[in-house]
């Protein structure tokens, strides 16, 4: 085995979110509960349900057709390239449409409101 560290027993770093919230602590709820993070939240479902929804319904359209209904896959589109191939590469595209449009939204929108999310964590921390 290969020794990557010198210290035997390295230092334990806190986790950042306690294992098990008491009752009477706040701490980590009152960041959650905040209207930022909920506001971060609903952005991101805002993007993320249509995403995931239209790409696993295309996807299930795709299988389903697959399965169901061979001939139609089988029918040319020009030479040797069929619907099924047309089908495998427009599930490509929208793959890499839908991680394009998370990234854009993700550096525009969530950046901005997580920043905020945490500010208003540690303003609610010092009080």
């Amino acid at each position: 085995m290969i020794e990557l560290s010198h210290d035997p027993h390295p230092p334990q770093t806190p986790p950042l979110v306690p294992l098990r919230i008491d009752e009477g602590s706040s701490v980590p709820v009152s960041a959650v509960n905040s209207m930022s993070f909920r506001a971060l939240v609903s952005a991101k479902i805002r993007v993320v349900a249509p995403l995931l929804g239209l790409s696993l319904l295309f996807i299930l359209g795709t299988a389903l057709l697959a399965g169901y209904n061979r001939p139609r896959m089988a029918q040319k589109v020009v030479g040797a390239f069929n619907v099924g191939y047309l089908l495998v590469l427009l599930m490509y595209g929208l793959s890499w449409a839908a991680a394009c449009i998370y990234v854009y939204a993700a550096n525009n929108r969530f950046d901005t409101q997580a920043a905020l999310a945490a500010d208003d964590a540690r303003r609610r921390s010092r009080i």
